[in-house]
């Protein structure tokens, strides 16, 4: 199996960073007025559900409402106005539990340089803030039994 890999890295090494990108990359794709048209299959099985579940619905639907509004409007004006917008969302599953993930938003131009639709590469990141949530609660506790 090394061999393999090794094989199709020299042989076609834009195969491979593909592959490894579509299992490792949540990706998905909208059009300019925020309505989801693509989803790799790692987006979806965060989300969880299917690829033609998600095809049509606005991301907004997605939103765990963590994050005000004054956040998303920063975010579609950077990224309406051709910017790349990087940073950290929260979102919902389909059964409605709460993701998080690093999030790099591409808007891709037409010919004549008007946005027509954005590329959302994410890194599920869940695991990591739980884990950061549960240390500083644990110190935060220390620092309370020590005051008392």
């Amino acid at each position: 199996m090394e061999a393999f890999k090794y094989y199709m890295w020299r042989t076609s090494p834009e195969i491979a960073i593909s592959k490894f990108i579509e299992s490792n990359v949540a990706i998905s794709v909208s059009d300019n007025l925020g309505r989801i048209v693509y989803a790799n299959d790692r987006f979806c099985s965060i989300i969880g559900c299917e690829e033609r579940e998600l095809i049509g619905v606005n991301n907004s639907l997605l939103k765990s409402n963590i994050h005000k509004d004054p956040f998303y409007k920063e975010l579609w004006i950077t990224i309406k106005n051709g910017n790349i917008w990087k940073g950290v969302l929260s979102n919902k599953t389909k059964e409605g539990k709460s993701f998080w993930l690093e999030t790099t938003i591409v808007p891709l131009k037409d010919s004549k340089g008007v946005v027509e639709s954005f590329v959302a590469m994410c890194l599920d990141i869940t695991k990591l803030n739980v884990e950061y949530i549960e240390t500083a609660n644990v110190e935060l506790d220390k620092m309370i039994l020590k005051k008392n």
